[in-house]
């Protein structure tokens, strides 16, 4: 397999003096699910928007080490130029323009690509396809819906940019788990039909251990623990990183 996403060895910092991430190597093959686990504050959503550049609006950076995507350095790319390369992050909370429909929301989604008129509709009815909640709810502000249906439809947006990485942040939280189950089942179905590579930061490992392929553990910015997410479990060695984590 070929590794799509690389970090090496990434150092990440904000306001110029707060150490968030120390040490963080990981690599994400295509056509992978990967699982980014640890306790809050661990450093899981800052790694992902490191990959992302969305730590330039929140004055972070990566201070050492390098991010690759297809052999080729992102670093010091800006966020708009990561999307249109073909990397997509999904943001903790399901955010959507709730004062927008359903279908309005799935559009704003493909406007860095700038479609035409023929493949975003193309575009619009494949989301459908997968999010069938989405096609009853098209018309419906997107304020209007619950919140698997938002977290539904983040992802859909995220598909609209034609991506070939999604990264996601906690897509569980705050969902009931036939919500959650949906949702990854969703994700795996994806991955197998579309080749899409996922890397998940999540604290639920239930859900790392049934539908991800490789795990990495992250403690106080350091990845402690990586390998095949069902090798760490049979192993214990998951089990393990958590308790001492208290998670």
């Amino acid at each position: 397999m070929t590794s799509i996403l690389k970090l090496d060895h990434i150092q990440v910092i904000y306001d110029q003096s707060i150490l968030a991430v120390k040490d963080v190597s990981l690599s994400v093959q295509q056509g992978e699910i990967v699982a980014l686990l640890g306790a809050n504050g661990a450093g899981k959503s800052t790694t992902l928007k490191a990959i992302s550049q969305l730590i330039s609006s929140e004055n972070g950076e990566v201070k050492s080490g390098n991010i690759y995507f297809e052999g080729q350095s992102i670093l010091h790319q800006n966020p708009s130029d990561i999307v249109r390369q073909g990397i997509v992050q999904v943001l903790e909370g399901r955010h959507c323009f709730k004062q927008l429909t359903v279908e309005e929301n799935l559009r704003a989604g493909a406007f860095l690509r700038k479609p035409s008129g023929k493949r975003l509709k193309q575009s619009l009815e494949k989301v459908y396809e997968y999010f069938p909640r989405l096609a009853e709810k098209r018309s419906t502000q997107a304020g209007y819906t619950s919140g698997g249906e938002q977290q539904m439809l983040a992802i859909g947006r995220a598909l609209m940019t034609e991506p070939k990485l999604i990264l996601l942040d906690e897509p569980s939280m705050g969902l009931a788990p036939s919500i959650t189950q949906e949702i990854f089942k969703l994700i795996r179905y994806l991955q197998h039909k579309e080749q899409l590579s996922f890397l998940i930061a999540e604290q639920n490992i239930g859900l790392a251990l049934e539908y991800t392929h490789q795990a990495y553990v992250i403690e106080n910015g350091v990845v402690t623990l990586s390998g095949n997410t069902q090798k760490l479990y049979q192993s214990g060695d998951i089990q393990r990183a958590y308790i001492g984590q208290a998670v």
